[in-house]
């Protein structure tokens, strides 16, 4: 009489398929008391005819209009109407037998509440009272409340057995949503551990990236930046600079005699003197420095927003640092000065290149006349 849905893989629409057994099962149940109801009163073919038609046949019948319907919901509302109604006409055309009445009722009731809520109450109602109705105006109408003990018990029966079986059916459906739902909870937190998984791989990729970026823009000996970042950062501080109407001043250091240390204490000493001034070249520079590592034995210190003159004292600092500067290798202690180059914007240069020209000639000829000095471009 009503559906419940408790399947999902059917070859036909589950409302058609729950009302099918259901159905069955009801009109079976409540076709036992009515048949012993009347048994005694011995009743002609026409009634057999009826009463098989209705409780056997009837629910294939629907069963089969429901699997071809293109709205099985719908299709099934309107099943429940003609349930109630026939319920009501057999109640009706029996006489209100009490038992029987009460289980007609009760299940075509449930079903109705089931489907619909609150107005399956009022729609079970009319539909009963309207085939009662019309169950009176073929049979005249007559109330024949009484039923025997064996009506009576089996009706009782019948009822308690269709609703145990409402239960069952209602039990299997909370059962398999609950497993659906235990199974989409535990797809959930597998997809949340999956995603926080990724979420991980992501950073870490994200790290290893900034870490390839971070390890291509710097110095694998010295870990200063080299001069392909510096062809990036460079113009950048340069058009900043310009744009904020600040000057901006380069220093172009090379160790001097540098190929003599190679010479003398080899390479590896070499390697450690350039590591030695590297640090110490980071350590003296400021925030907004950019410390680089231009090539080989040059150094490239780049100044935002300081003059040509406090350039001229940074330089000289950064001279006595290095002469105060000795590098400790295996059993030698080596010595370091530095030649230091100097041009400015926009004393010297407007441009990236012009202004590391300007610095390397600069570089030039502090290193030919003399070394251990800084000379700036243009400068006698």
């Amino acid at each position: 009489m009503t559906a419940v849905a408790v399947g999902t893989t059917r070859s036909h629409h589950w409302i058609a398929a729950n009302s099918f057994r259901v159905r069955l099962a009801a009109f079976a149940l409540v076709g036992i008391p009515i048949a012993l109801h009347v048994l005694p009163r011995q009743p002609g073919p026409l009634f057999w005819t009826l009463f098989l038609v209705q409780f056997f046949a009837y629910p294939h019948i629907l069963s089969w209009l429901s699997q071809r319907a293109r709205n099985h919901e719908k299709a099934e509302h309107n099943n429940l109407i003609v349930d109630s109604l026939a319920s009501g006409a057999w109640a009706a055309g029996l006489g209100f037998p009490l038992w029987i009445s009460v289980a007609l009722f009760l299940a075509a009731l449930l079903n109705h509440t089931i489907t619909l809520g609150r107005k399956g109450i009022l729609v079970c109602v009319l539909s009963i009272c309207v085939g009662a109705l019309a169950s009176t105006t073929v049979i005249a109408f007559h109330v024949s409340t009484d039923t025997d003990g064996l009506v009576t018990l089996t009706s009782i029966i019948g009822l308690a057995v269709y609703l145990s079986l409402m239960g069952i059916e209602f039990f299997s459906y909370i059962r398999r949503l609950h497993e659906v739902q235990d199974a989409v909870d535990e797809q959930k937190r597998t997809l949340e551990t999956a995603n926080h998984a990724l979420q991980q791989q992501i950073v870490k990729i994200n790290d290893l990236q900034e870490k390839l970026r971070e390890q291509a823009n710097r110095d694998s000996l010295t870990g200063l930046f080299n001069r392909r970042y510096l062809e990036g950062t460079l113009e950048r501080e340069l058009a900043r600079c310009k744009r904020e109407n600040v000057p901006l001043t380069m220093l172009l250091l090379d160790i001097d005699h540098f190929k003599l240390v190679n010479d003398t204490y080899g390479h590896q000493a070499g390697d450690e003197v350039l590591r030695v001034f590297a640090r110490a070249l980071q350590e003296s520079a400021r925030t907004e420095d950019i410390v680089c590592r231009y090539g080989g034995e040059e150094f490239l210190l780049v100044l935002p927003k300081m003059p040509l003159n406090i350039a001229r004292g940074r330089a000289t600092q950064l001279l006595d640092l290095f002469r105060r500067t000795t590098v400790s290798f295996e059993n030698s202690r080596i010595p370091v000065t530095t030649s230091i180059g100097i041009a400015a914007v926009p004393d010297h240069a407007t441009g990236v290149e012009s202004l590391i020209r300007c610095a390397d000639q600069a570089l030039y000829r502090a290193k030919s006349t003399g070394r251990d000095r800084a000379v700036a471009f243009n400068e006698a």
